[in-house]
């Protein structure tokens, strides 16, 4: 068994950090998860997901209000993880000057270990943000910005483009932190992807970049990335191919805008329409004939909007197409 742990300082009084572990209601930070049950010793959490499906199986092992709370736990969301021993995880809660610090622990073993090595900070400052107003103030949206550029994503702009995914894509929402956007470029079946890690993804994204496979863009103000798009041919793009379950024979000519994460202090500035202007540019000059989005069809988060929200897309000039479970696929000819 691996053991591991990690920290973060919250500025708030250690009754709230506690509430926040310990609440009946949605834990946003936590994944979105909502647990069932009760924060008693000897009882049974259930984590649910915004489906209702159980995604985690969490047995009390120890409460001791308001500083320490132990669970063994099983992941459930993928059969690789529910396969695995229940994993020890420890929260503790204390003091630190005018707030205080939440300490998570682990025993487990190695391939759950290696999970939770890569997702603990995530985890910790999706809780810091949700819950400490300084960090709310961190990432408030600027009234103003300055002028928006966009340049490929070439080689020599790796740096930017992992500086931001590093500290900015999701600094609202760092449960997605891991994911440097290779979902769209994965080749891995449901079992294998469950199971990557931010490293490997932000590696093999970096081979991506530095090899000429990967086509995404950066939106840059005063000479920082704030913003992202993936792009490119449909069949050239994997994880889109399978996600939405589309044939290669009927994406020929049609190009995908795949993915747009805009940094949080510079949304609703114009910065995912200056990308979208850069990608539609870019695919007409290499002769596709069509540009295909993937909207959200229920937008109830700034998280939920990283196809792309509906109303951009319409506003230039695309037109439903299909439907999916949860997208709209629109289309506009180039």
């Amino acid at each position: 068994m691996t053991r591991g742990s990690r920290q973060v300082h919250l500025d708030v009084h250690a009754k709230v950090a506690w509430s926040a572990l310990v609440s009946p209601e949605r834990h946003r930070w936590y994944y979105r998860l909502t647990p069932e049950g009760e924060f008693a010793e000897g009882s049974t959490i259930r984590w649910l997901d915004a489906g209702g499906a159980a995604a985690e199986e969490s047995e009390i092992v120890e409460v001791k209000a308001p500083k320490r709370l132990v669970m063994h736990t099983r992941y459930l969301y993928s059969a690789a993880f529910a396969k695995q021993p229940p994993h020890t995880l420890t929260w503790e809660v204390a003091r630190a000057g005018k707030g205080c610090r939440v300490r998570m622990s682990w025993d487990a073993n190695e391939v759950v270990a290696g999970l939770l090595e890569s997702e603990a900070d995530n985890i910790l400052q999706g809780l810091r943000v949700e819950h400490d107003p300084a960090a709310q103030a961190e990432i408030a949206r600027l009234p103003t910005i300055g002028e928006i550029t966009v340049h490929d994503v070439t080689p020599e702009r790796l740096a930017d483009y992992l500086a931001f995914f590093d500290h900015d894509a999701f600094r609202d929402y760092p449960g997605w932190q891991s994911c440097y956007c290779m979902e769209t470029h994965r080749t891995q079946t449901d079992e294998e992807w469950a199971v990557r890690t931010a490293d490997d993804n932000r590696r093999d994204m970096s081979k991506g970049i530095t090899g000429g496979t990967v086509t995404g863009l950066l939106a840059y103000v005063d000479g920082k990335a704030v913003g992202w798009s993936n792009y490119g041919e449909t069949t050239r793009l994997n994880g889109v191919m399978h996600r939405f379950g589309l044939n290669a024979a009927e994406q020929r000519g049609v190009g995908s805008l795949a993915c747009f994460v805009i940094a949080a202090p510079y949304r609703h500035h114009g910065v995912a329409a200056a990308l979208l202007d850069a990608a539609l540019e870019r695919l007409r000059a290499r002769g596709v004939r069509v540009a295909e989005a993937y909207p959200a069809r229920k937008q109830d988060s700034p998280q939920g909007n990283y196809r792309g929200p509906l109303q951009m897309f319409l506003r230039a000039g695309f037109e439903p197409y299909r439907e999916t479970d949860r997208h709209l696929i629109v289309r506009k000819t180039l």
